[in-house]
């Protein structure tokens, strides 16, 4: 059973990338901690590839003019397509379960993610029902994993608000109208400067950590 996982990314420079973060910290250190959080993401993605080998990893890059740009050549690179992110997740969720037998999201916001659980939820997604929806909630409410096998109407995907505390909670709401939902461990994203500190708090074991998200926590160690 083949498998599409998408990592939604900005390029930075065409895209404003971590907003939040920017006005605290300054756009130049908030774009160095995206690059950084790129590069720990493309590093787990392909240590899940070794658990994983059918796995197939794309880059779903928010414009098309970044299509082409050398930071993805990790990994293919296909468009998220216009319109609001609930738009743009239907379309990449389309377009890979057109090429795939599942589908997977993560985004380049959870640099620290542990790449054996997440082999584990991909894994478990490969064994269970098609109706079955893997999903895995940030503590502000959103979302950082999200795996499916079958199709999804565009309005479950549209009349989610995204980016607010009950973004996980609605997208399940709307999915129980086509399917049943996992619940998997709780996550973050690193969005504002306050994040830092619960990032630097996790009880990481550093070597369970890729030597990516190793720099990037002594990045962050240094200057917050």
């Amino acid at each position: 059973m083949s498998i599409g996982l998408a990592i939604f990314v900005k390029t930075p420079g065409l895209s404003p990338v971590k907003t939040r973060l920017a006005k605290s910290v300054g756009r130049e250190v908030a774009e160095d901690f995206y690059k950084l959080s790129l590069k720990a993401t493309a590093s787990f993605a392909k240590a899940i590839k070794v658990k994983i080998p059918e796995l197939k990893i794309y880059w779903a890059v928010a414009e098309v003019e970044g299509l082409e740009k050398d930071l993805w050549n990790d990994f293919e690179t296909i468009p998220q397509g216009d319109g609001t992110l609930g738009e743009r997740l239907s379309f990449v969720y389309d377009q890979i379960l057109n090429i795939h037998h599942s589908v997977c999201f993560i985004g380049a916001d959870s640099p620290h993610l542990d790449y054996l659980e997440i082999s584990n939820y991909i894994s478990t997604l490969r064994k269970s029902s098609p109706q079955k929806f893997l999903l895995g909630e940030t503590s502000d409410g959103g979302f950082y994993f999200f795996g499916g096998s079958q199709s999804i109407p565009k309005e479950i995907w549209t009349a989610v608000h995204y980016s607010t505390e009950t973004t996980c909670h609605e997208l399940c709401e709307n999915l129980n109208q086509v399917g049943f939902i996992e619940l998997l461990k709780e996550s973050f994203d690193i969005d504002r400067v306050e994040d830092f500190d619960n990032y630097k708090k996790n009880d990481f074991s550093i070597n369970d950590l890729l030597a990516e998200q190793r720099d990037l926590l002594r990045w962050v160690g240094e200057r917050f």
